[in-house]
C-alpha cells in the first residue's frame, strides 16, 4: 500500500489560500532559504496527487517544465486540459479510493498529496491519509479557502512532531492513529 502524505502550508487560522485563491501571503516564507523537506519528500515519492484548483494555480503562476514525478490531477472536467502535452500528467476523477488504487497500481510507493482543500477533505473523509505535514505560517488570513471542513479532520491523527523554522513557520507532523 502507498504511504500517503499530505504536505501543505496553512495560515495560523487554518487557511490554504486567501480570498480568491490568493497565495501571495505564503510566498514570503519561501524566500527564507528553507526547503521545508520538500526535496526529500519529492525524491522519496513515486507520484503526486493534487486537485484541479491547485493545478490551475500552478499554471496561472507560471509553473512550467517537466514534472519531477507522475502527477495525478483530480478533475471532473479533464477536457479542459486537452492542450496539456506532458506525458507525466494524468487527469483523473471518480471515487477517491479508486483513484488511489489506480495510482498505487501504476506507481507503488509513497504518494505526495499537494492539495487542495477538496482533495484533502475527500481523503480524510475516506480515512486515506497516513501522514499530514502542515507548515503553519505565523499569519492569520481571516477568510479564503480553509484547509479542512472542520476540526474533526484531526480526529484520527496524533501530533507526533513539531519543528520551528527561522521564518516563524511551525511544521506539525500528524500520523493517522486508526
Amino acid at each position: 500500500m502507498n504511504e500517503r502524505i499530505f504536505y501543505a502550508a496553512i495560515s495560523s487560522d487554518g487557511y490554504l489560500s486567501g480570498p480568491n485563491g490568493d497565495m501571495s501571503w505564503a510566498e514570503k516564507y519561501l524566500a527564507s532559504g528553507d526547503d521545508y523537506g520538500y526535496f526529500q519528500l519529492v525524491s522519496t515519492s513515486s507520484a503526486i496527487l493534487m486537485g484541479r484548483a491547485t493545478f490551475d494555480f500552478e499554471i496561472e503562476s507560471g509553473v512550467q517544465g517537466p514534472r519531477p514525478l507522475p502527477t495525478y490531477v483530480l478533475t471532473h472536467i479533464p477536457e479542459l486540459y486537452e492542450d496539456i502535452m506532458d506525458a507525466n500528467i494524468y487527469f483523473t476523477g471518480g471515487e477517491i479510493a479508486l483513484v488511489l488504487e489506480l495510482i498505487q497500481e501504476k506507481h507503488p510507493g509513497k504518494l505526495f498529496i499537494m492539495g487542495g482543500a477538496d482533495t484533502v477533505n475527500q481523503l480524510i473523509e475516506a480515512n486515506l491519509i497516513d501522514t499530514m505535514r502542515l507548515f503553519v505560517c505565523p499569519e492569520a488570513l481571516g477568510s479564503g479557502v480553509q484547509a479542512f471542513k472542520d476540526d474533526t479532520a484531526y480526529n484520527n491523527f496524533t501530533l507526533v512532531n513539531e519543528k520551528e523554522y527561522s521564518s516563524g513557520i511551525v511544521e506539525e507532523v500528524y500520523q493517522r492513529t486508526l
